[in-house]
């Protein structure tokens, strides 16, 4: 706790000494990437890490750090194209798909599953809800809200930055080692191939309502699609990993945190996007990942810290 405090207590100072400038470069750059994320997926479209990268230079070039934008983000966005890249190629690679091991979970701790008992209650096809329109905007932000973070992040603080990132980096990479040994079926496949009771993919249904699609180019549209990488939750991991990251250097926000990532959770099981099984694996890589970045940080720390011994004559 001391040491959180003491963390806070040095951002505030930090941030008070910038001038009045920096304060409406950082604040103005994070409201222009959430207003362009924001107009991207009204028009059913993905932010994709392109066109971060694009409007994220943007800003650095206006600003004047675009060589140190290039230099920090380049290698980021490229781990996270492979990424992505690869887990396109999982369905090439292992063509068996699980479907049985996350509704029997669920069943056993539930004794039902969840996806289905919340579109009984709370769905229905010909009058959509505020609810089904939040639930599936925080089911596409899954992706967005990282990078905007890690923008802010990078604006304030480099080096709490590299470790936000590679946090990220890490985590995608573990979870696409699970996605090549164990493809999983996501609920609205499940009740498709007639596993599970009758789960709607209301994704597709909300999105279907959104304005008119604009077509923007993206390097995805070369990437392959995985429908069975349901196992563990990105969704559910990438907001859990960012509350740790954010709830430790602001601890005031966290009871918005518990709340929004609680949201997605419960957002994703009523979409029929993700099982509670998905769910709570995605939570379990997460926690390990943040503590791996935390050790590998004490350690470096302490590496760095350490004087060397002076041998006496």
């Amino acid at each position: 706790m001391a040491t959180v405090k003491s963390f806070l207590g040095r951002f505030k100072r930090a941030w008070a000494e910038k001038g009045h400038y920096d304060k409406f470069i950082i604040g103005g750059s994070t409201l222009f990437l959430c207003a362009a994320a924001f107009f991207l997926l009204a028009h059913r479209i993905f932010f994709t890490a392109d066109q971060f990268y694009f409007l994220g230079f943007f800003i650095a070039l206006v600003t004047g750090q675009a060589v140190q934008f290039l230099w920090d983000w380049t290698p980021v966005v490229l781990l996270i194209f492979s990424y992505e890249y690869l887990r396109g190629l999982v369905p090439m690679i292992n063509h068996h798909i699980h479907v049985a091991l996350m509704p029997l979970f669920d069943k056993l701790i539930f004794g039902v599953i969840p996806s289905h008992v919340l579109q009984v209650a709370f769905y229905n096809p010909n009058h959509l809800h505020w609810y089904d329109y939040t639930a599936v905007i925080l089911y596409l932000m899954h992706f967005i809200v990282p990078l905007i973070v890690g923008f802010f992040f990078w604006q304030t603080e480099r080096g709490y930055f590299r470790q936000y990132v590679a946090g990220i980096v890490a985590l995608s990479y573990l979870t696409f080692l699970t996605y090549l040994i164990f493809p999983a079926a996501p609920p609205w496949m499940g009740s498709q191939l007639g596993v599970i009771p009758p789960v709607a993919h209301i994704t597709n249904d909300i999105v279907a309502h959104l304005f008119n699609y604009i077509a923007i180019p993206s390097v995805y549209q070369f990437f392959g699609i995985n429908l069975a990488a349901a196992v563990p939750s990105l969704h559910a991991a990438y907001p859990l990993l960012t509350a740790l990251f954010v709830g430790k250097k602001y601890p005031k926000t966290i009871p918005i945190l518990v709340v929004y990532v609680l949201a997605v959770w419960l957002a994703v099981m009523y979409l029929g996007e993700h099982y509670f099984f998905d769910v709570y694996l995605g939570a379990i890589y997460a926690l390990v990942v943040y503590a791996a970045i935390q050790r590998v940080k004490k350690y470096l720390d302490k590496k760095k810290n350490l004087k060397p011994k002076v041998a006496l004559a």
